[in-house]
């Protein structure tokens, strides 16, 4: 048992448990490192589990704990008795079996090695890990005390530079929509570099937001009405950049006038009226134009709806025209076959007599080519059967030809299966060689290991030994049954011959049957009391082991756990008087 507890120890040691040098056995184990031990093996099976290798200081914690740990280790395959109990009120024996069943469960040493070199998601997964970690190991520093920290790294290298991007806009024209959909790059693509992305999206989202929601509905319905406007539109926008020159050109010379002495201040006058008349023209003509506009707007929509109006009739009309179509070709067709049946009424007992001639004729064909069928039928029914019987006996042998390759094939798969186990038990004792020290005398431990094998040896010669002589012993036994059965029915025969006519033969007799009972007796006597000493001996076994277990400590170490679960419900009870209260 030191040497499979020196086992489990130095398996827990690998996988992160951190164990005293001072504990030798599990017998050393508390609940705690119990429970540490048995949730790094878990996370090491399975990864991910998230639980807690600290054991909770709440009771109602501890118990979900343990169920938690109980139930993991019968989904793995745990056959034994296990709960909540083997792992807060711990037996040495129990955890013995617990420790080596997740032993053998933990992965080997060549999966991972193989995992590693195969999966790219692993390798993806482990280089963000080691990122990620390597960022929450740097304390935070602001981006002016380290330009080189993972986690402000680029904020002072990098600068805000921002490029015009073109964002497709909704609710276009059709020359737009062709336009966004054919010539427009995608946002990336229109920026000079990666790093300008960003920035140029931020400035886009803020000129956006700081436009005017009616300049774009204005701006969008100026596009919409461009094409419908179009001469119209173009004639006002060259009114509006006349007046825009003009007025540009009044201001220049209203300044221009600012400057020259008061004397020509008379004459600067009649041109501002001469202006003011051509802007009253101007803006009557605009809001003539504009009527106009509105009045064509108002013509071109009721076209537009009388088109639709007149296409809809004309889509009935074709629907129409298709199905009177389709009827005058079914009643053409009908019409062809009641002229042919009206011929044929007009010579009635002629075309009888002609139809029966034809149908004769038919039939007489149609005898002749039936015997002619069963001429050629019978042969290639002949045919039809030995090529299915030679098939049936092929498909039977293919049968078992394919029966035996899919054994063969699960053999196959068995003992590549053997063959992988014993190369990862292989890879892993050659990994465990190579961790043991160098400097440690392997010829200490093929002594010890000869010992061990010369000590079993011992042992089973002598269990040998004593099975021969029981083997013996029953044989001596039963021979002395037998010959003492033999020896009482050959003298019973005698005595009971002569216990007729003698008297002395007769008390004989009755003393033979009363030995024969008494001895009897003995004998069951003696069986039962090995039975008791057996059962004797397993008893003591029984306390041996339940000793081993460590009973009263445990009872003690349930009633305290029962008054500290006592006390925190009596303390959440009274928090929830206090609430409803």
């Amino acid at each position: 048992m030191e040497e499979i507890d020196n086992i489990i120890i130095h398996s827990l040691r690998q996988i992160g448990c951190d164990i005293e040098e001072s504990v030798t056995n599990l017998s050393g184990f508390n609940t705690e490192l119990v429970v540490e031990a048995t949730v790094r093996c878990l996370e090491a099976i399975r990864p991910g589990l998230g639980l807690s290798t600290v054991l909770p200081v709440n009771m109602a914690a501890r118990f979900r704990l343990g169920a938690t740990l109980a139930q993991t280790c019968t989904e793995l395959g745990y056959r034994g008795d296990i709960g909540y109990q083997t792992f807060l009120y711990n037996s040495e024996a129990d955890l013995r079996r617990v420790f080596m069943f997740l032993i053998e469960k933990l992965p080997k040493e060549s999966e991972k090695t193989v995992n590693e070199s195969i999966s790219k998601v692993a390798l993806l997964e482990k280089s963000v890990a080691s990122a990620i970690s390597q960022g929450l190991s740097i304390p935070w520093l602001p981006y002016y005390c380290h330009k080189k920290g993972v986690r402000n790294r680029g904020r002072a290298s990098i600068p805000y530079v921002s490029v015009n991007i073109e964002v497709p806009v909704p609710n276009m024209g059709d020359d737009y929509k062709d336009y966004y959909m054919r010539y427009l790059q995608p946002v990336p693509d229109q920026m000079q570099n990666i790093s300008c992305f960003l920035p140029s999206m931020i400035s886009y989202n803020a000129k956006a937001l700081n436009a005017s929601s009616m300049d774009i509905m204005e701006r969008i319905s100026w596009l919409n009405n461009q094409q419908s406007e179009k001469i119209a539109h173009s004639s006002a926008h060259n009114i509006v950049n006349e007046l825009s020159k003009f007025s540009l050109e009044n201001k220049t010379q209203t300044s221009a006038n600012s400057q020259v002495e008061p004397e020509f201040a008379t004459h600067s006058v009649l041109p501002d009226q001469e202006t003011l008349k051509n802007k009253a023209k101007q803006e009557v003509e605009i809001e003539n134009m504009k009527a106009e506009c509105e009045t064509l707007k108002v013509n071109i929509e009721e076209i537009q709806s009388e088109i639709k109006k007149l296409t809809t009739k004309l889509a009935h009309a074709t629907i129409t025209g298709q199905n009177e179509e389709k009827e005058l070709k079914i009643n053409e067709e009908q019409k062809k076959v009641k002229a042919r049946a009206y011929e044929l009424l007009q010579d009635g007992p002629e075309n009888i007599k002609k139809l029966e001639c034809a149908i004769e004729i038919s039939t007489n064909k149609l005898i002749n080519l039936a015997n002619q069928w069963e001429k050629h039928r019978v042969p290639l029914i002949m045919k039809y059967r030995q090529e299915r019987e030679k098939h049936s006996t092929k498909a039977n042998a293919s049968q078992k030809k394919l029966d035996e390759i899919k054994l063969l094939k699960e053999k196959e798969k068995e003992l590549q299966e053997e063959c992988r186990n014993k190369d990862q038990q292989h890879s892993q004792l050659v990994a465990e060689v190579q961790k043991l020290p160098k400097e440690v005398n392997r010829s200490a431990y093929t002594q010890r290991i000869l010992e061990i094998i010369n000590n079993v040896r011992k042992q089973r010669d002598e269990i040998n030994k004593v099975l021969a002589d029981t083997r013996e012993i029953q044989k001596e036994i039963n021979t002395l049954t037998g010959r003492l059965e033999r020896s009482f029915t050959v003298v019973d025969e005698l005595i009971f011959r002569d216990a007729r006519t003698n008297e002395a033969s007769r008390k004989a007799y009755k003393l033979l049957a009363t030995l024969h009972s008494d001895c009897n007796e003995l004998v069951s006597l003696v069986e039962e009391t090995g039975a008791t000493i057996r059962e004797i001996r397993d008893l003591e076994e029984q306390i041996d082991s339940e000793s081993a277990k460590n009973v009263g400590a445990n009872l003690e170490r349930i009633t305290a756990d029962l008054k500290q679960m006592k006390q925190e419900t009596a303390a959440l009870t009274a928090q929830l008087q206090n609430k409803a209260s």
